[in-house]
């Protein structure tokens, strides 16, 4: 018996599908569906789909809906390795792949658009998981089928959630899901020199990103492109740490802006940055060294905004 309709799925009576098994091969799983189509309905090939598919489908599917322009994500572990904006598809998903392609072997790529033949001749010269995308053109899909095990989702993109909820020892936990927009009204100036108009787009881009990483979370970007991601950290510095090492692997002295999910608490990060050639970033307030923050960034000349919101993630 149906019961109402959400994102054009009809809700019904919780439907249980059993699964090859949960995280790992000792582990028995099951999914509870409460829609007419679940996921395994938008499967078009390739192996079937896991425990850890689904989360990690759900976790950059969230994450791309931040984006309206042209945009691809590579997901590793429900955490994007890899995210870009471009004019087009194509450039997105390369942007993506370069900005770590370690990281992005084995990885699950999501798109915002249609992929065309050129791109999936691009996405099969590496290993990848799934492919999930809102459609695909004749010859694309051909040409991605060729990798047999090769899972491809043709799925709206545009899927939404207004309550989070977890499951604990305790009981389950709910929140509104945090769906105020990221745009230009969600930062503020609190030094005193203005970053240039690309360098703020680059700071939207990346709080759209960070607002999706696991905490304590980083990202330095540039062009709409991520160059390092540090998350999952159990302090600042060291997830700084990390996303600046990759972005000096990768793209070594690529100039960079830098937003991070929490404060910094200490000057040790911002002079880190300032070090390695970022002068613009961004950062909720909230911590009582504020001023000493804000006092480092005016005495550098680096562009310091503050965010409206935090963007935590347990």
């Amino acid at each position: 018996m149906t019961k109402l309709l959400v994102n054009g799925l009809v809700k019904i009576k919780n439907k249980k599908i059993k699964l090859r098994y949960g995280e790992n091969p000792n582990q028995d799983a099951y999914f509870i569906s409460n829609y007419k189509k679940s996921i395994f309905d938008f499967q078009l090939s390739g192996k079937k789909i896991s425990y850890n598919n689904i989360l990690d489908v759900d976790s950059g599917i969230k994450c791309l809906n931040e984006f309206d322009e042209a945009t691809s994500i590579i997901i590793k572990h429900t955490n994007p390795c890899g995210v870009a904006s471009a004019k087009n598809i194509n450039l997105a998903f390369q942007k993506s792949y370069n900005s770590d392609p370690k990281s992005a072997f084995g990885g699950i790529v999501i798109l915002n658009r249609e992929v065309n033949l050129l791109l999936a001749n691009k996405i099969i010269e590496n290993f990848y998981e799934m492919v999930v995308a809102p459609g695909f053109k004749k010859k694309a899909l051909e040409k991605l089928q060729t990798k047999k095990n090769l899972i491809i989702l043709k799925i709206p993109i545009n899927q939404t959630q207004t309550i989070d909820y977890k499951s604990t020892l305790f009981g389950d936990l709910y929140q509104d899901r945090d769906m105020l927009p990221i745009n230009k009204n969600f930062i503020n100036l609190v030094s005193e020199k203005k970053a240039p108009l690309k360098s703020l787009d680059d700071l939207l881009f990346s709080l759209k990103v960070v607002k999706h990483l696991k905490s304590n979370a980083v990202v330095l970007s540039k062009n709409k492109q991520t160059l390092g991601l540090g998350h999952g950290q159990t302090n600042r510095v060291d997830a700084l740490k990390y996303a600046l090492a990759n972005k000096q692997f990768y793209f070594k002295n690529k100039s960079f802006v830098c937003v991070s999910d929490g404060f910094f608490p200490f000057t040790d990060s911002i002079n880190l940055l300032n070090k390695n050639g970022c002068n613009v970033v961004a950062q909720p307030c909230g911590s009582i060294n504020d001023e000493k923050i804000i006092s480092f960034a005016i005495k550098n000349k680096m562009s310091l905004y503050f965010t409206i919101n935090r963007l935590f993630k347990h």
